[in-house]
Formats: structure tokens, C-alpha cells, sequence
């Protein structure tokens, strides 16, 4: 008995690790379609109750109108990080690393150009110096930077497929909830649809919280920059979303950016753009109350690790995974820290 025990584990071993490998390929995708559809369902009710209860019709307008807002600003961003990419490249394929100058105009002006050329480093000075003696290390980091943006367009087409799986599971969400709660029970004995909840409620606040806040500040950080014409818009665009998930905000780019304009534009552009630039920067105080207010908080650092962590191992659409997947396990361990604790009481 024990022998045909043991075969039948191996054998049922076997084939859930087979399972995983022909998954495996797909988890990126898979996963963000989860975190999609989740953080989508109320919208979702919304527009299945407007369409008079309709689910695949709800779920198609959402799928249509959700690739024309990802599409649209992808594509422009992408071409944008093109040339920005190339330059960085042909930088580093240089046996040496040059401090890069300003043009020689900067250093004759007497205004906002001139004092910044006089506080530029200079090609032979300290910082030059630094960056020779630690050229590797810094073309080491830099080349794992260039390798994860270099990933836009494949992470930006993985989500184009991860946003018409979602509008599949946004089809079949109630049954998909109610085999995800009937798989929990046997795996957590009969904590499924708590489970369930816990890890729902968890992604949506993340989801409206945290991405939603740095989705919309990139966003008109974004629409700033490419208006302007400011170089390498696209770069800065996914710097900025980078720096707003992980809580510290679009201030320290923006700050160049308006450096930049009022050294380089004429009065008025470089006045709007300001402006502009000024209200993303305080419509921090606006939406977070309205958004991040609403849901349980999640410690900075472990956003700023999964964000981090996410986009060293999955790329640019690691910043969004990574962030919502360590939120909800942290999340989860919490309850299940406090259910244990309350147990042992």
C-alpha cells in the first residue's frame, strides 16, 4: 500500500511540474492578466449593468477602450526611447567614459545657460576622474538599465495580450472566483472565499492606490514633455513612472525638465510648461486621499522592492507585477500572521 502510494504522488508530482513548465513561458502574462481583471471587475459591473447584462460585450468595450490607452501613448513613448537607447549604447561601446559637455554657446551666455555652465562638470575634473575609475561598475549598471528599457516593446505587447486575457476572465469571473475559492478550501481548509477577498481587496488598492496614482502622474508628466519637445521624452517618461511607483514622485525629473526649458525655450513655452509641470507635481496631494486613502496602507519599502525587483527580473512590466504581487503577499502574511496570533489567544 505505501509503495502504490508513493507511485501515485510521483506520478501526480510529475505531471504538476510538467504542467508548470508549459506554463512557465506564460507567467508574466498570465499573472498580469489575474492582477487586471481583478482590479477591473468593478468597472466591469458597472458597464455590464449599462449594456443591460451583457458580460462578453462589457468585457470587449473594456478590452477596446483599455489597448487604445495602453497603444497609443506605448507607441509614441517607444519611438521616443529608440534614439535615446542607441545614444546610450554608442556611450558605452567606448573603451572610456566622457563627462558629456554642454554646447560652447552655454558658456558665453550671461544668463540661466551661462550659470549652469559654470557649475558643469568639467572633461577632466573630479567627476570625470570618478567615472574612469569606476567605469566598469558604471557600465555594468547602466547596461542593465539599457537591457530592461530595451524590453519596452516586448513588455508593452505582452501586456497588450494580458489586457484581451483579462477581458476573457472578466467574461468568467464569477465562475473563475468560484473555482479559485473551491481550489483554496482544499489546499486552506475552508478559508477560500476569505482568502479570495483578502487577496482582491489587496490588489485593487495597489491597483487604484499606487499604480493608478503613478499611471495618471506619468501621464501628464508625459503629455508635458512631448508637447514641449523636450529630448528624450520617452526616457524620462519611464523614469518618472518609475520614480512615482516607487512613492518618491515626479519632482526630482521634473525639476530638470524646467531647468532645461528655461534654458533652452522661449518665455512662454517655457512658462506653460512649468505650470504644467507644477500642477503634476502637487496633484499628488489631490489623489492620493482620493485613491491611496481608501485602502490599507502597504510600506513604501516593500513597493519600492517589489517595483525594483519586479524590473530586474521581468523587465519594464516587472515595475507593475512586482509591485502588486509583494504588496499582496505581504498583505496575506499579515492576515495569516494575525489569524495565528488570534488562534493562539
Amino acid at each position: 500500500m505505501a509503495v502504490d502510494t508513493f507511485i501515485r504522488l510521483v506520478l501526480l508530482g510529475g505531471l504538476l511540474l510538467w504542467c508548470v513548465l508549459i506554463l512557465a513561458p506564460f507567467t508574466t502574462i498570465l499573472v498580469w492578466a489575474v492582477i487586471l481583471s481583478v482590479a477591473l471587475y468593478p468597472l466591469f459591473v458597472t458597464v455590464t449593468r449599462w449594456v443591460g447584462g451583457r458580460r462578453v460585450l462589457a468585457s470587449v468595450l473594456i478590452v477596446l477602450i483599455g489597448l487604445a490607452a495602453i497603444g497609443v501613448p506605448g507607441y509614441f513613448t517607444g519611438q521616443s526611447l529608440v534614439g535615446s537607447l542607441q545614444a546610450i549604447r554608442t556611450h558605452l561601446s567606448s573603451d572610456e567614459l566622457h563627462m558629456p559637455q554642454l554646447p560652447a554657446d552655454w558658456y558665453a551666455d550671461a544668463g540661466l545657460r551661462g550659470l549652469i555652465a559654470s557649475k558643469w562638470p568639467k572633461s577632466d575634473g573630479a567627476v570625470a576622474q570618478l567615472l574612469q575609475e569606476h567605469m566598469d561598475t558604471i557600465k555594468d549598471l547602466a547596461r542593465t538599465l539599457v537591457q530592461g528599457l530595451a524590453s519596452f516593446t516586448v513588455d508593452l505587447l505582452k501586456l497588450i495580450i494580458s489586457f484581451v486575457a483579462a477581458g476573457v476572465l472578466l467574461a468568467y469571473a464569477k465562475e473563475g472566483g468560484q473555482a479559485m475559492e473551491r481550489f483554496l478550501d482544499r489546499v486552506m481548509g475552508r478559508n477560500g472565499k476569505a482568502m479570495v477577498d483578502l487577496a482582491a481587496s489587496t490588489i485593487r488598492q495597489v491597483a487604484k492606490g499606487i499604480l493608478g496614482l503613478a499611471i495618471l502622474q506619468a501621464a501628464m508628466f508625459a503629455a508635458g514633455v512631448f508637447i514641449a519637445g523636450v529630448p528624450a521624452a520617452g526616457f524620462l517618461t519611464v523614469g518618472a513612472l518609475l520614480l512615482c511607483i516607487v512613492q518618491i514622485g515626479v519632482t526630482p525629473i521634473a525639476i530638470g525638465v524646467i531647468i532645461y526649458a528655461w534654458a533652452t525655450m522661449g518665455t512662454l513655452p517655457a512658462a506653460l510648461l512649468t505650470v504644467w509641470l507644477v500642477i503634476t507635481m502637487i496633484s499628488d496631494n489631490v489623489l492620493k486621499p482620493l485613491l491611496l486613502g481608501r485602502g490599507a496602507a502597504v510600506p513604501t519599502l516593500v513597493i519600492f522592492l517589489g517595483a525594483i525587483g519586479g524590473f530586474i527580473l521581468s523587465g519594464f512590466i516587472g515595475l507593475f507585477t512586482g509591485a502588486v504581487v509583494l504588496s499582496m503577499g505581504y498583505r496575506l502574511m499579515q492576515q495569516w500572521m494575525e489569524r495565528t496570533q488570534m488562534g493562539e489567544a
